[in-house]
């Protein structure tokens, strides 16, 4: 069974002029904790999620002058929030995840169990030609998936 099966198509997608503050209400609004980011072509450039945002949140190695990193972090205590206000009024382009894990529709959904067991959900699903977005299979749509094939047998 093809793995486009398991794709979510109908998806909420930014570009990487979305302020965050916009694209975390509207992840909010529809329940998702992650979306493509695209370019004006259509073609995934990256993913913005709440983890990556909560990564930003994180306190930051201290650098020194010619870019020397020290193993000491800033505390973070209640700089958190107020990194999360900044944050805010950054775009998506700013802080989005731009290594991601791509298939194209045709790919077994074995493979894509196995890419989401380790690199992590989202999955792309991208045509082979144009490159361009054609679904998202996160963790519960290829559960969900799995299931109806086991429903078939």
């Amino acid at each position: 069974m093809p793995c486009y099966s398991a794709a979510i198509q109908n998806l909420l997608t930014f570009s990487v002029e979305t302020p965050v503050e916009e694209a975390l209400a509207a992840m909010k609004e529809k329940d998702c904790r992650s979306a493509p980011v695209l370019d004006a072509e259509g073609r995934v450039i990256g993913v913005f999620s709440v983890r990556i945002l909560l990564k930003n949140l994180l306190p930051v190695s201290v650098a020194v002058q010619d870019g020397l990193h020290l193993d000491t972090t800033v505390a973070a205590a209640p700089g958190v929030a107020k990194r999360l206000r900044k944050i805010e009024t950054l775009k998506v382009g700013d802080i989005m995840e731009r290594k991601f894990v791509s298939v194209y529709p045709e790919t077994p959904v074995w493979e894509a169990v196995n890419l989401i067991v380790q690199h992590g959900a989202p999955v792309m699903v991208e045509d082979h030609e144009s490159g361009c977005l054609l679904g998202l299979i996160s963790e519960q749509s290829l559960l969900d998936e799995l299931q109806r094939m086991q429903d078939q047998a």
